[in-house]
């Protein structure tokens, strides 16, 4: 299974706005003080949102089009200081013997997300 998540942080006025204008929930949220699963306190505030989840990372980098797209649609964007976005990409293996999975981003998804001020992470 592939998941696709969006972590926003920065400013506790900056996040409420981009929270407020999104197309979907959280999942999660924090507030600054707040003590991390490893421990740490939050310096700041934020939340993740879950663009999508499947194993084909066709059907992946769509879900992330469509949910990234739609935020453009309403104003959203994280290339203002206060702010910082993070998209998360994470391959996860159901079975051992499971082949790699490949997620090819276009000139045109990755200019998306440069114009939108996100960063990109991919893990396995």
């Amino acid at each position: 299974m592939n998941i696709a998540t969006l972590k926003v942080y920065g400013d506790e006025a900056a996040v409420a706005d981009v929270r407020d204008g999104l197309p979907s929930e959280p999942d999660s949220d924090w507030k600054k003080g707040d003590v991390s699963p490893t421990g740490r306190t939050r310096i700041d505030h934020g939340f993740y949102v879950s663009l999508g989840t499947d194993a084909n990372p066709d059907v992946l980098l769509r879900q992330i089009r469509a949910y990234l797209h739609e935020c453009q649609a309403r104003g959203i964007t994280f290339d203002v200081a206060p702010i910082q976005a993070e998209l998360r990409i994470a391959f996860v293996s159901a079975a051992p013997d499971q082949g790699s999975s490949t997620l090819d981003f276009t000139l045109a998804d990755l200019a998306l997300l440069l114009e939108m001020g996100i960063a990109l992470s991919i893990s396995s």
